[in-house]
């Protein structure tokens, strides 16, 4: 199908770090690639200047441009809007992703949802609006979004990648917690389903990335598949790494096997704790089960050569600073190579915008919608919860101090070092960022030893 006049189409990536790339805008191009269109991807970051980022999309004479707005970009587009719709007085502007509904005045065409087949859609009609739009294609339906000749744009940088769409979990503060979809792009049963997976995983690696991040919520909710791709990776060597966001109180004994087979530097896990007290978790709807997690953590840590990363929450419902300080103390002995301790975002169109209203809380109004106030934590010891957070990013996320780590912990918790790590920076007046190695060091075994 071939739409009646050809628009020179420019999908603009606002992407927060030069090294991010946007997949949702890689998905449209494809959802349109027959239709006959020019369409072209322009990577921009939200650090460049207004007046840059005007000057690139201006220079591209566009006649529709197309934003993905997300809590790190969705300011940034709101002001480059009036002046693009100046500049560009001619041109559709189109907007979608889960910050589009606030783009609503300014934006020709908002899109909310699953954008692939309202995009077609568009492309079809001219980018002319009102009209039915179309039920979502199905993740397995949809085309493998990079192309080789992506190759320049992408090398080098982290690439996003997903299996699957929607999550069984109703986590309140997650824009999945409503997501009742259950779309998976591939069946671990099916031979060519497999046969497909392999072949797109290595277009990905041909791509030359820094990582294939896995975007899918979950990714080992489905044991038979996630087994399925880390054997593919394990079938031969892999010139880059695979991240994945998993559970790891699902984790299990054959995973561990499997994963043993892993060499340095292929797999990443980001493992969701957020709380280490499960009583916390369920108030935000999330189950889990910390003892068995801790016992995965610590499987990974002593048997594998995965990466680590581990998340904690600061800010749920009902907990507070003992909370926080009793979960740093708790997932610190499994070693975990990163430990990010979070701030709540309580955003739009998740459970928790409800929780956090019946309760009082006070939130930030734009984004990325940081709690500052909760019924049970005041706004000084979140701040307080961000201290730590650089504090762990300075003295343990960069890997410079395991041995001394663990030799601390062997006698002190993680949250008692990081409070006289915290006296030591108020007391010398050193700040909590940008601090050279050499001083780091001198900082650490000051404090501490």
């Amino acid at each position: 199908m071939e739409t009646k006049h050809s628009h020179r189409i420019l999908l603009v990536a606002l992407n927060s770090a030069w090294y991010q790339s946007s997949p949702a805008l890689y998905h449209l191009r494809e959802a349109i690639a027959d239709l006959g269109h020019d369409t072209r991807i322009l990577s921009l970051t939200v650090n460049d200047l207004r007046l840059d980022a005007l000057k690139a999309i201006h220079a591209a004479r566009p006649e529709v441009v197309c934003f993905s707005a997300y809590i790190w970009n969705r300011m940034y587009i709101q002001d480059l809007l009036p002046d693009l719709k100046a500049l560009l007085p001619h041109a559709r502007f189109v907007a979608g992703g889960p910050e589009a509904a606030a783009l609503a005045d300014l934006a020709d065409i908002v899109i909310e949802g699953p954008g692939e087949a309202a995009f077609r859609e568009l492309a079809i009609h001219g980018f002319k609006h009102p009209f039915p739009l179309p039920p979502p294609f199905h993740l397995k339906d949809l085309p493998f979004q990079y192309r080789p000749d992506d190759l320049d744009d992408l090398r080098g940088r982290l690439l996003y990648y997903e299996c699957s769409r929607g999550c069984p979990y109703s986590c309140a503060y997650c824009l999945s917690a409503t997501d009742d979809r259950n779309e998976y792009r591939f069946d671990p049963e099916n031979m060519e389903d497999l046969y497909r997976l392999s072949l797109e995983l290595d277009a990905l690696e041909a791509l030359e990335p820094r990582t294939v991040k896995l975007v899918d919520r979950s990714f080992n909710l489905r044991p038979a598949f996630s087994r399925a791709l880390w054997t593919l990776l394990l079938s031969k060597p892999r010139s880059c790494e695979f991240h994945f966001e998993i559970y790891p109180e699902l984790l299990c004994e054959e995973d561990i096997l499997l994963l043993e087979g892993a060499p340095q530097g292929l797999i990443r896990f980001e493992a969701g704790v957020q709380s280490t007290d499960d009583s916390i978790n369920l108030a935000s709807g999330r189950r889990s089960d910390w003892a068995r997690a801790k016992a995965m953590l610590n499987a990974l840590r002593d048997r594998t050569k995965v990466v680590v990363h581990t998340d904690l929450l600061c800010g749920l419902p009902e907990q507070n600073m003992d909370h926080i300080l009793a979960s740093i103390d708790e997932l610190a002995p499994c070693l975990p190579e990163e430990i990010q301790l979070g701030m709540l975002k309580v955003l739009p169109d998740t459970p928790m915008r409800e929780i956090a209203a019946s309760r009082g809380w006070i939130w930030s109004q734009n984004p990325p919608y940081t709690v500052l106030q909760t019924d049970t934590m005041s706004f000084i010891e979140l701040r307080e919860c961000e201290d730590l957070a650089r504090l762990l990013n300075l003295y343990w996320n960069k890997g410079e101090f395991r041995e001394l780590w663990k030799e601390l912990l062997a006698d002190i918790k993680a949250s008692a070092i990081l409070i006289r790590l915290l006296d030591w920076h108020i007391e010398h007046g050193l700040p909590l960022h940008s601090i050279p190695r050499g001083k780091r060091e001198e900082v650490f075994r000051g404090a501490l030893f």
